[in-house]
């Protein structure tokens, strides 16, 4: 894997000069805990500007979920003026993962004086795309703009140089091609990230939680809880908390040890743990720790360990354009004959073959 890392290409904007400063950032008004009367936008808080850069294969709700609590907020209170616009870097309609196409409201020839610029992606674009996508988060920067990316859109923030030094997420099933791409930049695992004048965020319903943080900024906390409930969306989530762990349900069990071991299988794919000393770091013995996943998983140790490498596998054949020689290698596997008989046991097709259906 090492000898890919050094081909990443970074690109530098001469001209553009992002700003750090925190004083551009919109004041947070007082919280709703400290105050009686009904939340109230000053005068000079009154209009906000959303823009969205939807690229192909992006998620529809992703997208939603960012755009569903500003309207919300419009529709409580007349002083809420949220606009927001849709473009796309041709001006065409674009198709969403889903299959579902959208018209958009313009073509993204520059900054079109947004108060927010976001890119909406999914895990794979071209260099073409993320270059012109990375031009137009600076055109926006540049005029004032908070930027930022929703869901697959931080590949873009990376390659532009935006991440270096920052806190930034995105979604956890994209994280692993991002790692391999970008092997100096380490996401965090959250639901959205706030700095200065970058934002980052994991997608899905975490888009709601971003954008009612921005309204709790603008209004009142109180305020934003009110848009919540009209999303049906249960509170405010804060952006440090954890995406919900997949591990219990993918485990079939809440048992801390199996949830641990099974975290740290995923955390050592590339070398693989032994088993015995697996169950030694999680307090178990080797015996027990089988008889746990054999009960909860309906699968031994051994080959629930595998599962996670071959998944691992799946989705950089999916996410990259590496040789499956790398892949076998990043997966834990000796070589690539090796990886290649056992993907075609679990998935009935051969890895050369994946990126063709």
């Amino acid at each position: 894997m090492k000898d890919n890392h050094a081909a990443t290409e970074h690109w530098c904007f001469a001209d553009a000069q992002p700003c750090n400063d925190r004083s551009a950032a919109s004041p947070r008004i007082e919280d709703a805990e400290h105050r009686v009367e009904p939340a109230v936008a000053p005068p000079e808080l009154e209009q906000r500007t959303f823009d969205f850069l939807l690229l192909p294969g992006a998620s529809m709700l992703s997208f939603s979920a960012a755009v569903e609590p500003l309207r919300m907020a419009n529709m409580l209170d007349a002083q809420a003026t949220y606009h927001w616009r849709t473009v796309s870097l041709d001006g065409k309609p674009v198709l969403f993962s889903n299959g579902m196409s959208a018209s958009v409201d313009d073509r993204a020839n520059s900054a079109g004086g947004a108060d927010y610029a976001f890119v909406v992606a999914g895990a794979r674009l071209d260099d073409r795309l993320e270059k012109s996508a990375a031009h137009w988060l600076y055109a926006n920067l540049r005029t004032g703009a908070r930027v930022g990316s929703i869901s697959g859109g931080a590949q873009i923030l990376a390659r532009a140089g935006l991440l270096t030094n920052r806190d930034f997420t995105l979604h956890w099933e994209d994280r692993l091609g991002f790692s391999e791409k970008h092997p100096d930049l380490h996401p965090h695992d959250c639901l959205f990230c706030a700095q200065d004048k970058v934002i980052t965020c994991g997608g899905g319903a975490a888009a709601t939680d971003l954008v009612l943080h921005l309204i709790s900024e603008h209004f009142t906390r109180r305020f934003a809880l009110t848009v919540a409930d009209m999303c049906v969306h249960f509170g405010i989530r804060q952006a440090e908390e954890r995406p919900q762990s997949s591990l219990s349900l993918t485990v079939g069990s809440r048992n801390p040890h199996l949830i641990a071991a099974a975290r740290m299988m995923a955390e050592n794919l590339e070398e693989p743990l032994k088993l015995d000393t697996l169950a030694k770091r999680v307090g178990k013995s080797r015996r027990q720790l089988e008889r746990l996943f054999t009960t909860h998983t309906n699968c031994t140790l051994a080959k629930f360990y595998k599962n996670l490498r071959l998944e691992r596998g799946r989705k950089l054949l999916r996410d990259t354009d590496y040789k499956i020689a790398t892949i076998s290698a990043a997966c834990g596997f000796t070589n690539a004959t090796a990886f290649s008989r056992s993907f075609q046991k679990k998935y009935g097709i051969r890895p050369a073959e994946l990126g063709r259906v």
